[in-house]
Formats: structure tokens, sequence, C-alpha cells
């Protein structure tokens, strides 16, 4: 019995030695792309991590401080505003109610909606167009500019009184006659599918987050609202792209689009469910997001799924991504569900790190020639 033991434990250590070593490469190899590949710099954004995954296996690495000067590196229990990288929770959410009944995909969204908010030239847009950016409604609504009060908290003053009271009076025959269904993509179609959410199920959107979603992937660290004080003592400071403090978005709208706080613990161990979402007991939604199902204006291999982006390659499996962006934050999630490997990347300030985390998503793909034999480290 003590040899299976002592086998064991030097099988463990034998793990844990490789995989030690498998990380420095990896940090290393990640060094080089910083520095030839990117102009990423300490001036611009104070502090990033990047959270990559191989196979069961999760990697952290921390850069910078968490506010300018102060010495203290990010940790994966920090907080940084996620900004868009929310949608794909929040279609995650709608595929969930439309499989427990309360959603129709092909309903109009005035079905679901107050009566004194139904808008007449609407009746043909429906909520799987809220989801796929196919409304044609604009990024932001139109006049929300005149309820800011402070340019760093934009969604502070906007109730969602007043989203649906916008929402009310676009004119949809106009907006069908420019154009006919096409990929747009728009901060207000989450919006408004927040409050959809929140009237089906008689739950606020943070309420349905925790329940379908948080819970079950045992994300205890994030939250859209009603943070813990130890957790709201845990947010990076964010910085502007001047490089001024700003402090974290308050929202009185706009959070199923762009208004979650999270930390690379939670944010890796939703990853891990998108990549095991044939096992995942939230697979069968996490799966059909992740399909390529509308073209965008963004390139001719850039799809739009459910809440995602995906990236089809000729030769290669597809890549799922999304990224954010708010005042003071930048994010960034993309893997491949195929090779069970994924890139996030979370920064204080809204500099972009995509190009920085697809590269690195490359680089652990041993670029895009991946075998279906196996992951040995990606790296060889």
């Amino acid at each position: 019995m003590n040899r299976y033991i002592c086998l064991t434990l030097l099988l463990g250590m034998f793990s844990i030695t490789l995989m030690a070593q498998v990380s420095e490469q990896l940090e290393k190899e990640i060094g080089k792309i910083i520095y030839y590949d990117t102009d990423i710099s300490f001036k611009n954004t104070p502090a990033y991590l990047i959270g990559v995954q191989l196979g069961d296996t999760s990697f952290v690495y921390s850069y910078g401080s968490t506010s300018k000067n102060n010495g203290v590196s990010p940790a994966s229990n920090h907080l940084f505003e996620i900004g868009g990288l929310t949608k794909s929770f929040t279609a995650l959410l709608s595929g969930i109610l439309m499989n427990e009944g309360h959603l129709h995909p092909d309903s109009s969204i005035n079905h679901y909606l107050p009566e004194q908010f139904q808008n007449p030239t609407a009746n043909s847009i429906s909520i799987l167009d809220l989801v796929q950016h196919t409304s044609g409604l604009p990024r932001l609504p139109i006049g929300i500019g005149l309820k800011e009060k402070d340019p760093s908290n934009p969604f502070g003053h906007y109730t969602k009184n007043d989203l649906l009271t916008y929402y009310k009076e676009v004119d949809f025959g106009l907006i069908k006659k420019n154009q006919k269904k096409q990929y747009k993509y728009s901060h207000t179609n989450y919006a408004i599918l927040e409050v959809v959410l929140e009237l089906v199920s008689n739950q606020t959107y943070e309420q349905l987050l925790q329940k379908y979603i948080f819970q079950p992937c045992g994300m205890n660290q994030s939250g859209v609202h009603d943070f813990t004080t130890e957790n709201r003592n845990k947010m990076v400071k964010g910085y502007s792209l001047g490089g001024q403090p700003t402090p974290p978005w308050q929202m009185r709208s706009f959070a199923g689009s762009e208004g979650i706080k999270s930390s690379m613990d939670d944010l890796l161990k939703y990853m891990k469910a998108s990549l095991k979402n044939k096992t995942h007991q939230l697979g069968p939604v996490l799966a059909k997001n992740q399909q390529p199902l509308v073209k965008t204006d963004m390139a001719k291999h850039i799809f739009g799924g459910n809440g995602w982006h995906i990236i089809t390659n000729k030769n290669y499996y597809d890549v799922v991504m999304h990224a954010g962006s708010t005042t003071g934050y930048r994010s960034f999630m993309g893997f491949v569900p195929e090779t069970k490997t994924g890139v996030i990347i979370l920064a204080n300030s809204p500099h972009s790190m995509n190009g920085l985390g697809l590269l690195v998503l490359r680089l652990v793909n041993n670029n895009w020639k991946r075998t279906k034999k196996g992951l040995k480290t990606g790296l060889n």
C-alpha cells in the first residue's frame, strides 16, 4: 500500500515540475510577444493580467501595478470591469430562459414589454435580433448624452425608463428601408435585452446572473451592483485613455451590455465551462452560442454568434472571442473549444489588448498548426 502511495506522490511531483517548466517557458514566450509584437506600455496601462488555459491547467501572469507607482502587482482575485464581454453572459441567460420557455427567439420584442413602451413599427424585430445584433438599433440611443452628467460614468443617470422611451420612438420602418436585418454591433440591443430578461423572470439582472451562471460556475467574486465590502475593496483602479484615474461605472441601465465586474479567477471558471460545452450543465446553450451564425461588417472571416464573435480559419478550428472596454478598463477572452485552449486579458485602461490576446492564443495553438492528436504544451 505504501509503495502505491509513494508512486502517486512521485507522479504528482513530476506533474508539478512539468507544469512549472511549461509555465516558465510560456511566460518567456509571452514576454517576447509583448516586447516585439505590441506597443503595450505601463505608461498607458499600469496593470494587466494574462490568463492562459491549456487543457485542464490554468496559468496566470501578472504585469505592472494596480495603481500607478504603488508597487502592488495585480492578482487573480482582483476585480476589473469587463465591458462588452458582459454580452456573452447576457446571451447565455437569454438562451437559458428560452430553454425554460420564458422567451421565444422569434417573438417580437413588443410581446415582452409593457403596453406603454411597445413600438408599432417594431413588430418584426425579435428577441434573436437583439441577441445577434440584427435589430438595426444604433450603438447607443440617440440623445443619451443629454442625460450624461459625468463623461467617466455614461450610464449613471440614464434609466431603463429613458431607454424604453427611446425604443418606443424609434422608426424601425425607416431602419428596415435602409438595411435588411444586417449585423450592426449595438450596446442598445443588450440594454433592452436586459430589461426583457428581468420582466419575463421577475428577477433582477444581478439575481439572474447569480442563479444561472455565477453559482453553477463557482464564480463568487463577480457581480454588477451587489458587491460585498471585501470584493469592492479588490477593485483595481482604472485609468482613462489620457492616463487619469477613473472610478468604476455606476449603472442605472446597460448592465446587460457592459456592466459586469469580475476577476481572472472567475473568468477562468467561465471560460473552462465554455471549453467544456459538451459536458458542463450549461453545455447545450454554451455550444449553440459559439456557432458562427451571422455575417458581420468587420471582416469576411468574422461572424457573429449569440453574444460572441467567431473568427473562422480556413485550415484550422474557429476562434470564439469577445472584448470589452469601459472608461478605465479593458478585457479580452478568446478560446478554441476543440483544443481546450483559451486566453483572457484584464487591464486597467481602455487601451486595446485584443492583438496580444490573439497572438498568445495563436502561440498556444502552435501557430494554428496543432492537430487533433493531443494538447502537449502547445509550445513545441
